[in-house]
C-alpha cells in the first residue's frame, strides 16, 4: 500500500510528453509514406515516368548496364517501392501501438518499468536510431531511473511501527548528535576568533613597524637638513673671516 502511494506521488509528465511527441512523429511519417505510396502508384504505370527513370539510369556515367538490364532494374525498383513502403508503415504502426500502451501505463502511474519496456520496443520499431526512437529511449530511461519520492506518510508509518523505547533511543541519539555538532561549531568558532585575533595583532605590529620606519626616515631627513645648515653656516663664517683679514700696504 505504501509502495502504491509513493508511485502515485511521482510525476510522469515528462515521460508522457516525450511519448506523445514520438506518437505524433510516427503518425506524421505514416501519413507521408501512405501519400507517397499512393502517389507513386498512380504514376508508376505511366509510360512517361518509366521512360524518365530509364533515361536517367542510362545517362548516369557510373552505370554501364545495357538497356535490358536498366529495364529490369526499373521494374524491380517500381515493384519493390510499394512493398517496402507498406512494410515501413506497418513497423511504424506497431511502434505507435506500443507507445500508446506505454503512455496508458503511465496514466495512473501503475507500472513505470513496464511502460519503459514498451517505450524501448516502440523505439526499435520506429527505426532504432531515428529521432522518434531517441525520444522513446529517453522516456524509457526516465521510467527506469526516476525513483518515487518519500512523503510524510512513509515517515508516519515507520514511526507508528517503532516501539516507544526505540523512539526514545532515536531521540536520545539525535540529541547527542546535535550536542556534538554544537560543540564542534563552538570549537570552530573559537578557533576562528583566535585566528582573527592573531591576524589583528600581526596587523597592529606591522602598523607600528611602519610608523617607526616613517619616524626614523623623518628624523634622518631632519638630521641631514641640520647638518647641511651647519655646514653652510660654517662656510659662510670662513668666507667672512677671510674677508676681514687686513691688507698689507704696497
Amino acid at each position: 500500500m505504501i509502495w502504491m502511494d509513493n508511485q502515485r506521488d511521482v510525476s510522469r509528465g515528462a515521460e508522457k510528453a516525450l511519448g506523445i511527441i514520438g506518437i505524433v512523429f510516427n503518425l506524421l511519417t505514416i501519413a507521408l509514406l501512405i501519400f507517397s505510396i499512393l502517389s507513386f502508384g498512380s504514376v508508376q504505370n505511366s509510360a512517361e515516368f518509366r521512360q524518365y527513370l530509364e533515361d536517367e539510369m542510362m545517362n548516369d556515367p557510373t552505370m554501364s548496364s545495357s538497356p535490358e538490364q536498366v529495364e529490369m532494374i526499373v521494374d524491380g525498383v517500381m515493384a519493390s517501392f510499394g512493398v517496402v513502403g507498406w512494410v515501413i508503415v506497418a513497423l511504424l504502426a506497431i511502434s505507435t501501438l506500443f507507445a500508446l500502451l506505454a503512455v496508458a501505463r503511465l496514466g495512473r502511474n501503475r507500472n513505470p518499468k513496464l511502460a519503459g519496456i514498451f517505450f524501448i520496443i516502440a523505439g526499435l520499431f520506429a527505426g532504432i536510431l531515428s529521432l522518434t526512437s531517441i525520444l522513446f529511449y529517453i522516456a524509457a530511461i526516465m521510467c527506469f531511473v526516476r525513483k518515487p519520492r518519500n512523503n510524510g506518510r512513509d515517515i508516519r508509518d515507520d514511526n507508528r511501527g517503532l516501539r516507544d523505547d526505540d523512539r526514545n533511543s532515536a531521540t536520545r541519539h539525535e540529541n547527542e548528535r546535535l550536542r556534538d555538532d554544537n560543540q564542534a561549531l563552538h570549537r570552530e568558532e573559537q578557533r576562528l576568533r583566535e585566528k582573527e585575533n592573531e591576524l589583528r595583532e600581526k596587523e597592529e605590529q606591522l602598523q607600528r613597524e611602519r610608523q617607526v620606519r616613517q619616524t626614523e626616515e623623518q628624523l634622518s631627513k631632519e638630521d641631514l637638513v641640520q647638518r647641511e645648515d651647519l655646514k653652510r653656516r660654517a662656510d659662510e663664517r670662513l668666507r667672512k673671516d677671510g674677508d676681514d683679514t687686513p691688507r698689507r700696504p704696497l
